[in-house]
């Protein structure tokens, strides 16, 4: 799911007029050698919680034997992804941020069919806080950034099978008794 995530904010990114390959994990530390702008992306603890509703009941009359399968969710999992958007320009990290939100998908399917939910829970501002020197603001290096907690919501499930009767014989008892 990590991997499904990275592609999904990476597309995302891109396509808001992040340059190719800045979206990247989480670094230890910041420094002037990492290039700006760029999207650092951190995954939090997973949340499972259990279910077992049925997604899906289906008839295969046309397979030999008919059968049908039957879909059950077991957990509604959660992912929460932080999407780290740092910057040295305010009028460049302001038009990406809007972009980027709107780039996201609702949701997708999984590599199983499975649905998987896209929602950005909220946004945090960082960096905006002025250093002063007595009476005036010293700026000797701007560095914006928003921080992005987008949730990936998605399913355990499991696939039962079971043959349906094709044919039933009643063979009734008559004579003798009741």
């Amino acid at each position: 799911m990590r991997t499904l995530a990275h592609e999904v904010i990476r597309q995302a990114a891109e396509a808001a007029g992040l340059p190719a390959d800045r979206v990247t994990g989480q670094s230890a530390k910041d420094n002037a050698t990492l290039p700006r702008p760029r999207v650092e992306v951190q995954y939090l603890t997973e949340t499972f919680a259990r279910t077992g509703r049925v997604l899906d009941r289906r008839r295969e009359v046309t397979a030999t034997p008919p059968v049908q399968r039957t879909r059950r969710e077991l957990y509604t999992v959660r992912l929460p992804v932080v999407a780290h958007v740092l910057a040295d320009d305010d009028a460049w990290l302001d038009g990406f941020c809007p972009a980027f939100v709107a780039e996201l998908p609702r949701g997708l399917d999984d590599a199983r069919g499975l649905w998987v939910a896209v929602r950005v829970q909220r946004a945090e501002y960082q960096g905006y806080a002025e250093r002063r020197v007595g009476n005036a603001v010293v700026a000797p290096f701007i560095k914006r950034s928003r921080l992005f907690t987008i949730d990936f919501t998605w399913r355990v499930a499991t696939e039962e099978e079971v043959r349906l009767l094709t044919d039933i014989t009643i063979t009734p008892h008559v004579g003798g008794g009741n």
